[in-house]
């Protein structure tokens, strides 16, 4: 789940990224002569603790100072560290505690030498894959998905594969297809080892996660007996988040956290049982969470957080039985097109944000035992007691 919303950054990070990768593109078509120079670069980690990022130089008597970069989709800034003190092999260590790096993100790094002369030498920008290295991972690749999991067996991949084909078409239905629907599956062995791997890297964690800006979704399956059922509730969830963000690209971050976590709980086979108790005791007592709380982020404490995960989903379906799948569909389209929470409603539906939560609220109203009863049993009431009445009037008649 995204219950406090995955680490997305703003537009303009999604932006720079482009830029910056456009940069680094040239930065290799334009300094292929660096290939020649007498220098030589790698990267080695520790998840969760430090990146020892390491040059070796030939001639190091004719290097002045040297200098760092290296980014990361999710960082805002592009990391930068000068080195002066330069020797034949030099090791500049990051510590992660303080750069924060998402799991399974890509690293891109390269390294600028300046002579002693002045002149200045880019070496060709490297990549590499920051994976949770905590674990032994076995993989299974099938057309655009990669599934990586832990233990010995091998069904567990296939189980994962057999579900992103059931969802896609469920998805495909609710969602335009994206251009690159491809993405990489990690299956976690247990909750604990999920929690343990976000929260060493700087994030929270309410069951599953996704990283739709890397392409990257999170999981678990904590024993074979229920990693069928488990992997058929998470997989499809985080998935919407993950085509949603293909769709919407840089205005992912329009949409309501509302619309991104009712959607992908819509499209859970069995979602919370809880749900339905905790939003009917809500309506009860009038404290349903207004959806302009719910806009940006979803509450901190648990109660409130399983409270707007119900609501969103009941919300979602609600727009599901009154607009129909269009109306979702119409949705999406308003929040790609730059919409924010509330006049991506209006512009979808032609109603307002406020008109569309009392609508909701009304259909959730909680009837007393005996209204819902003559409600579900009226007709056949009506014809009890009519046949009483003929009946007695057939035995007045004698």
């Amino acid at each position: 789940m995204l219950a406090l919303r995955s680490q997305k950054g703003s537009r303009t990070y999604r932006l720079a990224w482009v830029l910056f990768t456009l940069f680094v593109s040239l930065i290799v078509t334009t300094t292929l002569a660096a290939q020649e120079s007498d220098a030589y670069s790698s990267a080695d980690y520790a998840f969760g603790q430090v990146i020892n990022f390491r040059l070796k130089l030939e001639n190091p008597a004719n290097v002045a100072q040297v200098t760092l970069f290296f980014q990361a989709p999710e960082l805002e800034n592009t990391y930068v560290a000068t080195i002066e003190s330069v020797a034949n092999e030099l090791t500049y260590p990051v510590d992660l505690n303080r750069v924060r790096l998402a799991p399974f993100t890509t690293v891109t790094y390269w390294w600028q030498l300046e002579t002693k002369a002045g002149a200045v030498e880019l070496l060709p920008a490297q990549t590499f894959v920051y994976v949770d290295d905590q674990f032994e991972w076995q993989t299974l690749t099938q057309h655009d998905v990669k599934v990586s999991w832990t233990g010995a067996d091998a069904s567990l991949g296939q189980l994962a594969q057999d579900i992103v084909a059931e969802t896609r078409p469920l998805l495909e239905a609710l969602i335009p297809k994206a251009p690159n629907s491809g993405f990489d599956l990690y299956i976690y062995p247990s909750s604990a080892d999920l929690r343990a791997a976000l929260r060493i890297t700087g994030r929270d964690w309410v069951g599953a996660h996704a990283h739709p800006e890397l392409g990257v979704l999170l999981v678990t399956a904590v024993n074979n007996r229920t990693a069928a059922s488990d992997l058929r509730q998470s997989i499809p969830h985080e998935m919407v988040h993950l085509y949603l963000y293909q769709v919407l690209g840089v205005n992912y971050d329009n949409l309501p956290v509302w619309f991104n976590e009712g959607l992908a709980s819509l499209v859970e086979p069995n979602p919370n049982p809880n749900y339905a108790l905790v939003l009917e005791t809500a309506v009860a007592n009038h404290s349903t969470i207004p959806f302009a709380h719910l806009c940006e982020r979803f509450p901190q404490a648990e109660d409130q957080a399983v409270l707007a995960y119900a609501q969103s989903l009941s919300l979602l379906e609600f727009v599901q039985d009154r607009y129909g799948n269009s109306g979702i569909q119409q949705l999406i389209a308003a929040y790609a097109n730059g919409g924010d929470c509330d006049s991506g409603v209006e512009q979808a539906l032609g109603i307002s944000m406020v008109k569309l939560e009392q609508a909701w609220i009304q259909s959730q109203q909680v009837r007393s035992p005996v209204t819902q009863f003559f409600l579900e049993n009226g007709v056949w009431l009506i014809m009890l007691v009519g046949g009483f009445v003929i009946m007695g009037l057939v035995i007045l008649k004698r």
